[in-house]
């Protein structure tokens, strides 16, 4: 039973990620890969680390590594944050006011998100519909779009659903019975919540900011769309060197980098989980 999935794993995932390295490694011989760093021009097949050398000495590549890092890690945090606050409040309080959150905040799932992107535009450009309505009661506005915070404020958006349905999934979980005691003995929301409710909702907000961070570290349309020209998060940098700039080796040597740190965030959700799972057992 275990030999189906494995074999799709290795066929889909395994296999073209080690050709993908050996090919940007320069050991798959091409005659039509150049390489140009700005200062010289290498032709392919182009030695083995000698393409990464290049890119990592590129100030223009070190700028977009170190862009698609700082968004992915403020967009996780933010989308945490909110989805805590929002999973908190359905989860906790009664009448109809969180059953309407409960399905408002489900919208951008069902919202494409390229047209999640253009939503964003028209909504955060100078022109749009918050500069002319912040500009009718004569306050100033400072437009998100095409810069840095344009991407995580549509990151955020978009990845909302997915952070809150997985927390609130954890926080349904946790018996009311354990919370009305904790309340009985005298503890506050907040110490219930540092207490018992965080440490009991481990799993899922690992899985949150883990699954967050690689869904916007490979991203491309958000980032294409509504983010800056230069700097550009690694997806758009990577689908430039392989389309605009016809240059494959490149391309495919950034997506090894991109994979590589999408394994180190999956392998450090396994040791958290892992420790998480070993410290259950034992308490």
């Amino acid at each position: 039973m275990v030999a189906p999935p494995i074999f799709v794993l290795f066929f889909l995932i395994i296999l073209p990620a080690i050709q993908a390295t050996i090919f940007s490694l320069g050991i798959v011989p091409s005659d039509n890969l150049v390489f140009s760093t700005g200062q010289h021009l290498v032709n392919s097949p182009t030695p083995v680390l000698d393409v990464y050398r290049d890119l990592l000495a590129s100030p223009f590549i070190r700028d977009d590594l170190w862009i698609t890092i700082w968004i992915s890690l403020v967009s996780i945090v933010l989308v945490a944050a909110v989805g805590y606050v929002l999973a908190l409040y359905v989860r906790f309080a009664d009448g109809w006011l969180p059953r309407a959150v409960r399905s408002l905040y489900l919208i951008p799932m069902f919202v494409p998100v390229v047209i999640a992107s253009y939503a964003a535009i028209t909504f955060y450009v100078d022109r749009g519909v918050l500069a002319a309505t912040l500009h009718a009661v004569g306050l100033p506005y400072a437009s998100p779009a095409y810069k840095p915070a344009g991407i995580v404020i549509t990151q955020v958006w978009y990845n909302i659903p997915f952070a809150v349905l997985m927390l609130g999934s954890g926080l349904e979980g946790i018996e009311q019975e354990l919370i009305d005691s904790a309340h009985d003995v005298g503890a506050g929301f907040l110490t219930v919540l540092w207490r018992i409710v965080l440490p009991m909702n481990i799993v899922p907000l690992l899985i949150v900011l883990t699954f967050t961070f690689i869904g916007v570290v490979g991203s491309f349309t958000i980032p294409f769309l509504i983010g800056p020209n230069a700097p550009q998060m690694m997806g758009v940098a990577i689908q430039a060197y392989f389309s605009n700039y016809n240059q494959p080796q490149p391309a495919v040597a950034l997506a090894v980098m991109l994979f590589a740190i999408c394994a180190v965030a999956g392998a450090l959700y396994v040791w958290a989980t892992s420790r998480s799972g070993k410290h259950a057992v034992t308490v």
